[in-house]
């Protein structure tokens, strides 16, 4: 009854059906919606949803489809040309059709009409001109965690919520409100534990429950979440004072952004973000507190950007395929070119062909306060805009109030906190180059007076040029637990899956789930180092007497599958035992447990890292992330100190900066990201296939010496390189058939072949190099 009252509902007009969450609840909608299929002598029923939906809005045309009925996507301008006018013969006729929509949407914050509830059933308003009675499906998952909805005048037919959604908690509970006019119509098919009143075994009968909640409620509800319910609105209830008063509260919020946002400028005039938006965001009851947009810029780090500052970004097309498609004008066949390209939902692919695959998100909630606005705000202009962009006020930016909100409730009632400029300190101000200081700071090292490199025909082997500089391996280093410390070695035998075990072992926490540095920083303060000779791997730590780890494979314990999020594929391993898993967890204090790749189940690579070797190669990776080795080149490190080294306090050493980076290969070359012209690489009896830049993470902000983090070193990587984030180069071994053995030595010669129709000139001034 609580949830109930909350939306301003009885007993007597809605039923309750607790669900897993909202998709359960949609699904359970399309499994028993009495639809009426192709074929009969009745007219058949329609699905119509608006094409701004989610997808598990959408998803429920697979099951329409196996049951025969025909679904109508309905783009929302058509909504609002529809007519209903039926021949009078037509207007009896009762067959169901289902029509869906999201009170607001969960792309861009736009709400729907509640008003479309009523127009629907009267007959007034209808996706598509075809006789029989509609009903409405009100996604209200989004809508419902920062709006109030009135159910007693909005009486939608179907209304799906998760909980979480609301106030945060409990995860894996959702319910499904359901109108007791259409209740009874209801069909069900499978009956599981507890909604049985009456069922033989012997016999096909079957008895349902009275009550439509245990009908269709299967087996054991989360009964102690559910209790934890009631305490969930009462605490909304008192923080708050209710939904009312969190709708103003962060449509401040959004406004305010959206206002700033909107009018940041680059030096020339042109916008820094483009907002994907059917409002102008002048009224909480047209626009929820969503903002979606896009950086004008090239790249696509604002999510890596992002969560240096402690902030949350939601990237891609967050299960919405229509509105993504409507506001950056993707055709079908946009979205199966970049399927075609590798792009699938939920990776990291931003750009294809210089397109965005998606937008970026950020929403406030009830939580949210006018310092996380402001902290959003400062982290655009801090990576997006140059010094004397950033002093620009916002001057017709007005301040977010809820006057409405009493003291003791959250409110923005303290005027300091509501300047509309922006405020910085002289040390961020200083912190931010311009243009012409960026330009100013990248030196060559050791300026070239000519090109180390000539063309080379495709039978002949790459050579440098006479005269020119030799690139040679500097450093080699191998990382035998995943996200642990380095192990730098002058020559190390080369696997099937690169440097031999290398990342052959990964940290994992009590539930299994891949530890990295990201989570867990001292990892970097595990030192594992191999023996070859003692066939032994040692773990060192401060403070921690040595452990050691047999390198034979033991193939005797039992495997156990584990599912890696870090790793983005399946891969099979087995766990290294007590004593490891007991040293581990007393160093980083808490639970977790050291496993190994099993060698009878090698992990395949991804099809975007083999992209240009030959089909019949037979690619294998380790625990690693992309691809077999890593590469990074000693003048582009130098180049990058310098940029660095002017907005820190004290200057990096080189060498500490090598090991930021995490590199299985260090090279020194004549010329800074040269290596980013490369195609393939020989050293020695070795050859590779480059297959990609490698772009940055905040690993990189963590010193591999102390484990302590510093924002400052993405930050420059991302302002020295033009915004992007970009270090080093991947690589794929191509085994030769050859008497030499698969070694791979320090100051081995390297021998590079060019992209084609790369042109082969001097070294060009830092200045020209960085305007590109």
């Amino acid at each position: 009854f609580r949830i109930l009252q909350h939306f301003h509902t009885t007993a007597e007009d809605y039923t309750i059906i607790f669900t897993s969450g909202c998709t359960a609840a949609l699904k359970l909608i399309a499994e028993s919606f009495p639809w009426i299929p192709e074929g009969t002598k009745q007219p058949s029923s329609r699905f119509c949803y608006l094409t701004d939906s989610h997808t598990s809005v959408v998803g429920m045309r697979g099951i329409a489809a196996s049951m025969n009925v025909l679904s109508v996507p309905i783009k929302p301008k058509e909504i609002l040309l529809a007519k209903c006018r039926l021949p009078s013969e037509e207007q009896n006729c009762t067959t169901p059709h289902l029509f869906s929509y999201p009170a607001q949407s969960n792309f861009s914050g736009t709400k729907y009409p509640l008003s479309w509830i009523q127009d629907m059933k009267s007959g007034k308003l209808c996706p598509i001109k075809i006789p029989g009675k509609w009903f409405v499906l009100l996604d209200a998952a989004s809508y419902v965690s920062s709006s109030p909805l009135d159910l007693g005048v909005h009486q939608a037919d179907f209304i799906p919520i998760s909980f979480y959604k609301i106030f945060g908690f409990p995860t894996g509970l959702g319910a499904l409100l359901v109108n007791n006019r259409i209740a009874p119509l209801l069909r069900k098919t499978y009956f599981g534990g507890g909604t049985a009143a009456a069922y033989l075994t012997e016999e096909d009968f079957y008895f349902p429950r009275k009550s439509i909640a245990e009908r269709f409620e299967d087996g054991t509800v989360s009964f102690l979440d559910i209790i934890a319910l009631k305490h969930g609105f009462d605490v909304l209830e008192k923080l708050t004072g209710g939904m009312e008063k969190i709708k103003q509260h962060t449509f401040a919020l959004t406004h305010y952004t959206y206002t700033v946002l909107s009018n940041l400028k680059y030096a020339n005039g042109a916008p820094v973000v483009r907002i994907y938006s059917d409002t102008d965001f002048s009224n909480p009851d047209t626009q929820g507190p969503i903002i979606n947009f896009n950086v004008l810029d090239e790249n696509g780090e604002v999510d890596n950007m992002a969560s240096l500052h402690n902030i949350h970004v939601r990237t891609g097309c967050f299960c919405n395929t229509g509105a993504c498609q409507m506001h950056l004008d993707m055709s079908n066949e946009d979205i199966q070119r970049n399927l075609q390209a590798g792009h699938v939902c939920g990776d990291n692919i931003d750009l294809i062909d210089g397109r965005p695959t998606g937008s970026v998100r950020i929403s406030f909630g009830y939580m949210s306060s006018f310092e996380d606005a402001q902290t959003f705000l400062n982290f655009i202009i801090s990576t997006r805009l140059s010094k004397l962009d950033a002093e620009v006020p916002f001057q017709s930016v007005t301040k977010p109030t809820t006057e409405s909100v009493p003291d003791d409730h959250l409110s923005f009632s303290n005027a300091d906190k509501l300047s509309p400029i922006l405020q910085f300190s002289d040390r961020e101000l200083r912190n931010i180059p311009s243009e012409t200081e960026t330009a100013d700071s990248w030196q060559l090292p050791e300026p070239e007076a000519e090109s180390i490199r000539a063309a080379v025909s495709e039978t002949a082997v790459p050579m440098c040029r006479k005269g020119g500089k030799p690139i040679t391996v500097a450093k080699i280093y191998l990382y035998p637990i995943k996200s642990c410390s380095a192990f730098e070695v002058t020559e190390w035998p080369v696997g099937n899956q690169g440097l031999l075990y290398d990342r052959n072992w990964m940290v994992v926490n009590q539930n299994g789930v891949c530890m990295t540095q990201k989570q867990e920083p001292r990892l970097c303060l595990v030192n594992p180092s191999i023996d070859l000779k003692q066939k032994m791997m040692v773990i060192q730590a401060e403070g921690m007497d040595p452990v050691s780890v047999p390198l034979e494979d033991n193939t005797g314990k039992e495997a156990v599958i584990c599912e890696s999020k870090v790793c983005s594929h399946r891969v099979k391993t087995y766990d290294c035992g007590e004593r490891i898993a007991g040293w581990l967890s007393t160093f980083l204090g808490r639970p977790c447990r050291l496993i190994r790749q099993s060698s009878d189940m090698k992990s395949k690579s991804h099809q975007k890292n083999t992209k240009g070797l030959s089909s019949a190669t037979n690619i294998s990776l380790s625990l690693v992330n992309e691809a077999q080795y890593l590469l990074i080149n000693v003048a582009s490190i130098l180049q990058l100190k310098e940029h660095i080294s002017a907005r820190l306090k004290e200057p990096l050493e080189i060498e500490e900066l090598i090991r930021r980076f995490r590199a299985n290969i260090v090279i020194s070359a004549p010329e800074s990201f040269e290596e980013e012209e490369w195609t393939e690489i020989s050293i020695g009896a070795l050859q590779f296939q480059v297959v990609g830049p490698c772009s940055r993470c905040q690993i990189i902000c963590i010193d591999q010496q102390s484990g302590e983090r510093n924002k400052e070193i993405l930050q420059s990587l991302s302002a020295a390189r033009g915004r992007k984030t970009n270090f080093g180069i991947y690589l794929m071994n191509q085994p030769l058939r050859s008497s030499f053995s698969d070694i791979l030595s320090v100051g081995s010669q390297v021998l590079p072949v060019l992209k084609e129709n790369t042109e082969i000139q001097p070294p060009i001034s830092s200045k020209e190099k960085c305007s590109g």
